[in-house]
């Protein structure tokens, strides 16, 4: 059994800072961008997002990369 992983398209998400609750938690709200080709180096995409930032309303906390995978036996 030999299982062949292919990368999909990833999205990167803006996490903000959305405020505070009444137990002085931070409050996020996450902004997400699809379509992120897999050749898309971690600099490339961090320079995007370093962009986007500055259009935003609430601070950015952190950028997050997901990627996804299809997984499929080559029988």
């Amino acid at each position: 059994m030999a299982i062949v992983s292919t990368e999909l398209e990833g999205k990167v998400t803006l996490v903000l800072n959305n405020g505070v609750d009444g137990d002085g938690n931070t409050l996020t709200k996450n902004k997400s961008y699809s379509k992120l080709k897999p050749a898309a180096t971690d600099e490339d995409i961090y320079s995007v997002a370093s962009g986007m930032v500055s259009l935003q309303e609430k601070p950015v906390i952190a950028v997050r990369k997901s990627e996804e995978y299809d997984l499929v036996d080559q029988v």
